[in-house]
């Protein structure tokens, strides 16, 4: 009986697999979402901010097999894709404007590595070319001057972050 629920309205291996291990487990899948639901949490994930009313009721009014999809394309086509998720990257580099700690200086043209992840982000860059890039830019080769300041900017991954100053004293 789990196997039939677990195969039941899931069609990749994968989610099948992760359905029998979760029932098998006594873990049952949520209902469907409404379509209302749905269109609120793609943008909420997407672009980290909810739709508006318009938006809502295009997507409501939209009954073709393809309007999730085309949902979907549009919330990744959006600037505020590359904004939100050049927030989560920030995070994980510790990006600050400031040097924060004791030695709370203002790293100017900080702005330039934010905007560089937003527009990696929204680009779609590949994974390990967006990690080149942060780590040695200054190392690849450029095809002109707007590729290299391109290059350079984002070794900017190297030097933002809080520093404490007097850990090179201990």
């Amino acid at each position: 009986l789990l196997a039939q629920i677990a195969f039941d309205f899931v069609e990749h291996p994968v989610d099948r697999f992760l359905r029998l291990r979760l029932l098998s487990e006594g873990v049952f899948p949520a209902p469907p979402a409404d379509r209302a639901t749905l269109v609120r949490r793609a943008s909420l994930v997407l672009s980290g901010l909810p739709p508006t009313p318009a938006e809502v009721d295009a997507f409501l009014r939209d009954r073709s097999p393809k309007a999730f999809d085309s949902l979907i394309d549009r919330l990744l086509k959006s600037p505020h894709y590359g904004e939100h998720w050049a927030r989560h990257w920030m995070d994980v580099v510790r990006f600050g404007e400031t040097l924060g700690y004791e030695w709370n200086y203002e790293v100017l043209g900080a702005w330039r590595y934010r905007d560089y992840l937003v527009r990696a982000f929204n680009a779609d860059v590949p994974f390990d070319r967006f990690l080149q890039e942060q780590v040695a830019g200054d190392l690849l080769p450029a095809a002109g001057d707007a590729e290299r300041d391109h290059l350079l900017t984002a070794t900017g991954f190297l030097a933002l972050g809080v520093k404490d100053v007097n850990q090179r004293f201990k």
